[in-house]
């Protein structure tokens, strides 16, 4: 049950960063655009396996001070970011989010004390009264419903990353003239053109233009 828990929090997690990300935009530049991770649904995996790691490396710390807990998510939070980044720039040459101009960024722009603070604040609120809320809500799902929903949303989840993550490949290697190779790039090109790549993935950006 606790895996098909930690699906059910994935999901949660995923919708509940596109929804405060996308609202945060909307106040600060005053604009309404997409802040989804997947090419299909509401959903941002980096926030989804964001809540499954910091409900499995923080749950312990759940009875210690509200210091070291704050202080574990911050630096748990800070890391996370700068991995994922470090991910996307290796895997597709791109990022999606980048503090280097910023004061106080850290680890090559990748992260920054202001949204380390963020995250231990953001953790410590999670893991106190959120996650526990959360979790009574999935026990109480009966167990003939959890299990098959779980194993559907795995499976939805598996094809969605799956497909955004060669969406997103074809996409960058499009912008570099590289022609299709088989029936596959193909299906990209016409299913997932740059138009629509744009308004799915707005804040993407070309890594090698930052260092230029």
């Amino acid at each position: 049950m606790f895996l098909t828990n930690l699906v059910l929090l994935f999901t949660v997690g995923s919708i509940f960063g596109v929804v405060i990300e996308t609202v945060y935009v909307y106040l600060v530049a005053g604009r309404l655009e997409s802040r989804r991770g997947m090419v299909y649904g509401p959903f941002n995996q980096v926030y989804g396996f964001g809540a499954v790691l910091l409900t499995i490396l923080l749950a312990p710390l759940a009875g210690d001070s509200k210091l070291v807990l704050f202080l574990g998510s911050a630096v748990l939070g800070g890391l996370f970011e700068a991995l994922c980044s470090f991910f996307q720039e290796k895997a597709y040459g791109t990022v999606s989010w980048e503090y280097s101009g910023q004061r106080l960024s850290l680890l090559g722009g990748r992260t920054s004390v202001t949204y380390m603070l963020f995250w231990g604040f953001l953790g410590s609120v999670y893991i106190k009264a959120i996650q526990p809320w959360l979790f009574g809500l999935f026990c109480k799902i009966p167990v003939a419903i959890k299990v098959p929903l779980g194993l559907a949303l795995t499976a939805f989840f598996i094809c969605n990353l799956w497909l955004s993550n060669a969406a997103v490949r074809r996409w960058t290697l499009r912008l570099k003239g590289t022609p299709v190779s088989d029936d596959l790039d193909l299906w990209l090109d016409e299913n997932f053109p740059d138009n629509r790549m744009r308004k799915l993935y707005p804040s993407m950006m070309d890594a090698n233009r930052l260092t230029d």
